[in-house]
């Protein structure tokens, strides 16, 4: 079976296997492996944490040195994740750059080292401990997750990791307010609330992509097994409160009516999108256009903090 159809190869799902590979094919292995989408979001998500700490921005220097450790390490928790999911993919993702041939184990996980090492490095020299010690735990978490809780706890075990994304950009410019303030917590919860909504709109296609392969078994939402209308409607109600999360940041944050307007914008384009897959939860293009939505939202979110903070420095 390959991958969903309509599933880009920039959120790692590959493309179509074959026996043998030339250099360009191996080293767009390498990129999808990265998830090149995840690549970039994951750093844009810390980083308006990290402007709401400033209320500015830090230098350019600085912003690139917090993008690339960001990146670094959400990329290594994502090839790890592939990594330990590589027997499994054989059969249920064969198109991704490992179980095709790609990318082989013991090189994805040199790349995982690497990652890890310099990321790590750049938190604890360019930045602070509490960084440092905020983005180990949740590599820490990452790779538990990936190795155990995602198939004994369930895929809503991961929410609470990404989370640390938000206190972490926040800790890098703001540490000593870390637990002063309420902001960084706030974000922490839309964080989480938001990438509930994000696994559940998908869980039905985890169920397709599960129930023609003997033998295999897709893991628990969170100890439990929904059906698919079910884990569509759980991902819905939790758009609906990422979208009332996101629209009170504006009165919590230093944030104008273009932040306000730009949200609400892409949250209701989200909910309709999940609404509508609500009425065909095994409907695989619904399901990645809901998918896709959401990740628009949380872009969204990221980008127009961003933006109107910039807009306010000019």
């Amino acid at each position: 079976m390959n991958g969903i159809p309509g599933t880009l190869s920039y959120t790692g799902s590959g493309r179509e296997a074959a026996h043998e590979y030339s250099l360009r094919d191996r080293l767009s292995g390498f990129v999808a492996l990265a998830r090149p989408l995840f690549f970039i979001l994951t750093p844009l998500n810390a980083a308006s944490a990290a402007v709401l700490a400033l209320k500015g921005y830090p230098s350019l220097a600085q912003c690139l040195t917090g993008f690339f450790t960001v990146a670094l390490a959400g990329c290594a928790i994502n090839v790890f994740n592939d990594y330990t999911d590589r027997e499994r993919d054989r059969s249920i993702w064969p198109d991704r750059p490992i179980p095709s041939g790609r990318v082989k184990p013991n090189e994805a996980l040199l790349v995982v080292i690497i990652a890890l090492a310099v990321s790590l490095s750049m938190a604890w020299f360019l930045f602070n401990p509490p960084t440092f010690f905020i983005l180990l735990v949740a590599v820490i978490l990452g790779a538990l997750y990936s190795a155990y809780l995602r198939n004994r706890a369930g895929y809503l075990s991961l929410p609470p990791i990404v989370g640390l994304i938000y206190l972490g950009g926040w800790a890098a410019f703001s540490p000593e307010t870390l637990f002063s303030s309420w902001l960084p917590w706030y974000l922490y919860i839309l964080g989480v609330v938001w990438q509930t909504a994000h696994i559940m709109v998908y869980y039905p296609l985890h169920l397709i992509s599960t129930s023609s392969e003997p033998g295999a078994k897709v893991p628990p939402a969170l100890f439990f097994t929904p059906t698919p209308q079910a884990a569509v409607k759980i991902g819905v109600a939790f758009t609906c409160l990422t979208l009332l999360l996101s629209a009170g940041l504006f009165s919590l944050a230093p944030l104008t009516g273009l932040y306000l307007i730009l949200v609400i914008i892409a949250g209701i384009y989200a909910l309709i999108s999940g609404l509508r897959l609500q009425k065909e939860a095994l409907n695989r293009d619904k399901g990645i256009k809901a998918f896709t939505s959401l990740s628009i939202f949380r872009l969204v979110i990221s980008l127009s903090i961003l933006l109107v903070i910039f807009i306010s420095q000019i």
